[in-house]
């Protein structure tokens, strides 16, 4: 069964947030009003990678498959300098849609980096900088109030019932309390698989490794990498950076097909910001993909760094993992250059590995197996 990856979009109010869900999503949702809600916009998106098309180009298939994610857009966070535990409390109490993004294995943070006089900024003035530190600080204060709960119930039991286990998950929890009060994201926090276990039901936005996207201005479009870099000093463990102009994006993203081009070439762009975002989600996820082909189609799997033959087996099918003998790999990159799977077997290039070996991105991979 393919991995499932989810990501949580969360922001400010007026961050333009919904506006980049649409950009990477072209679903088409609500925008302006939108903060006042409580539903979250949910859309499944295709990563794009061009090495399937070349790979159906190779194997003479038209059907593309690439890996998904999913994008669950939740309403605004209200910034403020009064932002208390207290006042916090209401809006998670509320929570659904809070919840809608916990079980998500990364958020993708917008940032406010436009200026527009008909939407002014909540707090007075455009500072990507400051509403970095607010929004690290509303997921501490979530967490916060996450872990006091589970405490306050887990203090009681260990009263009427004491155990070891109970006693374990106090003291860890006591040390997640003590770190969060001291206004650190878990990210920054050591834990050992077994305590990941334990906390994992919590689904902690602090822990969740994020992706800081600065929302640009028609007018500062090309002044992302500069606005980079001048808040890239706030980034730290399991944190990235990285810019797009949600309202031109959102634009490319509902024209058809054959008229972007013409309209990125217009305005002097490559292609969609929505490769690079994609590029350093996986990259701090820690994620790779791999690949395979024949006739029927050719496509991508995207899997954790670090997978074996035999991992990645399992993703493609159950029984090609049962019944696993070798996998037949060749890097992308040599099979480009060749051209033809039975030419590259020829040469030598295609290898046989076992199930100990670790994939590489872009491996093209063939299963053998029998079942």
């Amino acid at each position: 069964m393919a991995i499932k990856l989810q990501f949580g979009i969360v922001g400010l109010g007026q961050s333009g947030k919904t506006t980049v869900f649409n950009a990477l999503s072209s679903a088409g949702a609500a925008v302006g009003d939108y903060s006042a809600s409580k539903s979250p916009n949910i859309a499944m998106v295709k990563i794009p990678d061009r090495r399937v098309v070349r790979l159906g180009e190779i194997f003479d298939t038209t059907n593309f498959v690439y890996g998904e994610i999913e994008f669950i857009d939740i309403a605004g966070l209200a910034p403020g300098a009064s932002l208390t535990k207290d006042n916090l409390a209401e809006l998670f109490k509320e929570g659904s849609y809070i919840q809608a993004i916990r079980p998500a294995q990364a958020l993708l943070a917008v940032v406010r980096a436009f200026t527009d006089p008909q939407v002014p900024h909540p707090d007075g003035s455009v500072d990507p900088a400051r509403d970095i530190k607010e929004l690290e600080s509303e997921m501490i204060l979530g967490d916060l109030l996450q872990i006091e709960k589970r405490l306050e119930r887990l203090e009681h039991l260990l009263k009427v019932k004491p155990s070891d286990r109970g006693k374990n998950e106090l003291a860890l929890l006591q040390r997640i309390e003590t770190h969060l009060e001291n206004e650190k994201p878990l990210r920054e926090l050591e834990f050992v698989k077994e305590e990941l276990a334990v906390i994992g039901s919590f689904g902690f936005l602090s822990l969740k490794p994020v992706l800081y996207l600065l929302n640009l201005g028609e007018d500062n479009i090309n002044s992302g990498h500069e606005l980079e870099k001048s808040v890239i000093v706030q980034t730290g463990k399991k944190m990235a950076i990285a810019s797009l102009c949600g309202k031109i994006e959102m634009e490319i993203a509902a024209l058809l097909e054959g008229d972007r081009a013409e309209f990125l070439q217009a305005l002097g762009i490559d292609e969609p910001a929505f490769a690079a975002v994609m590029s350093k989600s996986f990259e701090l996820l820690g994620y790779i993909s791999f690949l395979t082909a024949s006739e029927k189609e050719a496509r991508a799997w995207p899997i954790p760094n670090g997978f074996t033959a035999f991992d990645g087996a399992g993703e493609v099918h159950s029984d090609i993992q049962r019944g696993f003998i070798k996998a037949e790999v060749i890097s992308y990159n040599e099979l480009d250059s060749i051209g033809d799977w039975h030419a590259a077997k020829k040469q030598g290039k295609i290898r046989l590995e076992g199930k100990s070996y670790v994939i590489q991105d872009g491996d093209i991979i063939l299963y053998r197996f029998n079942v």
